[in-house]
């Protein structure tokens, strides 16, 4: 079973991440600090109760655990205990001994970050900048059109960073921009028949108030039916419990 955990900063992608992963179960403990997760009612400590030996857990990034490395030295003791396996979205795949050489090597270094995961953060830095529709590379605009064309074809984040080769947190921001322009036309399309629905009212109705009334009407109307699609498109699956994050 997939088991995701989510806390601290970007909560909001860091669940968006997990739950597009997929994960069977998600946990939050939301915006609280790092020294929640020894607490006993944190949700973090709720997950390893609630997991079994052979389970998975998902992170968006090493970050949510902590950023002291003899404490993610301890959650990789803690999930071996526990034979639970483990993945970090934005690095690259290793399992727990790698890691842990990681960690251990970045103790001995003045906590240095590791070479391999200096690596994987410059290629993060520079996708954000080489994948855009306004790139200068052809080849770079050319894959962001075809990852926008996956995106509307209802492709999972993970299924494009897969097939395309690119960071999962690159799909997550295109998918992002790709609602931001669906918004705005939506907006546009709205305030079009906003005007012809007024330009049509004045064609049956005299008073003022009738028309403001009707175009008002046909916009929250055309509003509603985007907002519910769009609700629908994002359900989660019915096999996937959320546990409510904490304040």
């Amino acid at each position: 079973m997939n088991l995701g955990y989510a806390r601290g900063y970007q909560i909001t992608q860091q669940l968006d991440m997990l739950e597009d992963y997929p994960v069977d179960e998600l946990f939050s403990d939301g915006h609280q600090e790092v020294e929640a997760l020894n607490s006993p009612t944190s949700e973090f400590q709720a997950l390893l109760n609630f997991a079994q030996p052979g389970d998975h857990l998902v992170i968006a990034s090493w970050e949510v655990i902590s950023r002291d490395y003899r404490q993610l030295l301890a959650c990789l003791d803690q999930l071996e205990e526990r034979e639970i396996t483990l993945d970090v979205l934005n690095l690259p795949q290793l399992n727990m001994e790698e890691w842990r050489q990681i960690f251990r090597w970045s103790l001995r270094n003045d906590r240095l970050l590791h070479p391999v995961l200096v690596k994987a953060g410059k290629e993060r830095d520079r996708s954000k900048d080489a994948y855009s529709l306004f790139s200068k590379e052809p080849e770079a605009r050319k894959l962001y059109r075809e990852i926008i064309w996956l995106l509307v074809g209802k492709h999972s984040i993970r299924q494009v960073a897969q097939q395309k080769r690119v960071p999962l947190e690159t799909a997550y921001r295109i998918q992002q921009e790709l609602k931001q322009l669906q918004l705005a036309m939506v907006l546009v399309i709205c305030f079009l028949l906003a005007i012809f629905s007024i330009k049509l009212a004045e064609s049956y109705f005299d008073q003022l108030w009738i028309q403001i009334a009707i175009c008002v009407a046909v916009t929250l109307i055309i509003l509603w039916n985007v907002l519910i699609d769009t609700e629908e498109s994002e359900t989660k699956p019915p096999n996937k419990e959320k546990n409510a994050s904490k304040t």
